[in-house]
């Protein structure tokens, strides 16, 4: 279940960056799964009161830094796929899917875009103890 909706992307957030509602629904979903992770299951029952704001502002940024990750890495030719390598030397192009791309994400295997996500989360959640990752 994704921790915002378009329409509170829209109109709380005030994003204007990803235009299309269904394009929203999945990244949110992408971005809901990544603070799963990072929170370590905390937000998944149940998100507290004091922080609903705080983790719907963070899912929309998150969001948009995957939108901008994959935009930036899309070439014309690459049918949607985000590029891997790029050789110029006898020109060779290499293309991975996005859902090998998200799950290199959610795996910690792309480390640019992991540390750029984590720093997003910590700027929102940092305060809420709610990215603690010692026994409770």
């Amino acid at each position: 279940m994704a921790y915002a909706d378009f329409p509170y992307y829209q109109d709380f957030f005030i994003g204007t960056m990803i235009t299309d509602a269904g394009m929203f629904r999945q990244l949110s979903e992408r971005a809901s799964e990544y603070l799963d992770m990072i929170t370590f299951g905390r937000l998944c029952l149940k998100i507290p009161d004091e922080y609903e704001t705080l983790v719907k502002k963070c899912c929309c940024a998150i969001a948009e830094a995957i939108y901008l990750f994959f935009r930036d890495n899309l070439d014309s030719d690459s049918a949607g796929k985000p590029k891997t390598q790029e050789t110029i030397g006898a020109y060779s192009v290499s293309y991975a899917s996005i859902s090998d791309t998200i799950s290199a994400l959610l795996n910690g295997n792309s480390a640019g875009l992991q540390d750029y996500l984590y720093r997003i989360a910590m700027k929102y959640l940092g305060r809420t103890g709610l990215l603690y990752r010692g026994v409770d």
